[in-house]
């Protein structure tokens, strides 16, 4: 059964990409603020389903974690956007169609290990990406 209803499921694609592409822009250690935003309790509430969260922008999830947008920040030299966007539609997904918390998810498939299982697994479908995910990390 999935977490929650699956018309949030589109825009929670978008607002992740878009927020992971902030992070990227403004915080020094991406993998960390991600890390801190996947357990915490506003995304805890997300992945229960509570409307009141799953409408919340980017700029309001990140402003919730004390961090400072600055939206006219250039494109991160540091990380690849592309693989970020990649990631957030992962933790979107196995967290959406498994049911899973956030917080398990991101402490057993750590920021910085899924940003260098892009290759190869960029180049099968994110559902298949992320059955292989939960096959090696997840089935124990």
């Amino acid at each position: 059964m999935s977490a929650y209803d699956e018309c949030y499921l589109d825009s929670m694609f978008q607002k992740h990409r878009y927020l992971f592409k902030l992070i990227a822009r403004n915080c020094e250690d991406a993998f960390e603020t991600i890390t801190k935003y996947m357990n915490c309790d506003y995304r805890y509430n997300m992945d229960q389903g509570n409307p009141l969260f799953l409408n919340k922008t980017p700029k309001q999830i990140l402003g919730s974690l004390g961090v400072t947008v600055n939206l006219s920040a250039s494109i991160s030299e540091q990380y690849d956007e592309f693989i970020m966007e990649w990631m957030a539609d992962i933790y979107t997904y196995l967290q959406w169609k498994y049911n899973l918390l956030s917080q398990d998810i991101v402490n057993k498939i750590q920021p910085k290990e899924l940003y260098f299982k892009y290759y190869p697994l960029h180049e099968t479908s994110i559902e298949n990406g992320a059955e292989k995910l939960v096959d090696i990390y997840l089935k124990q």
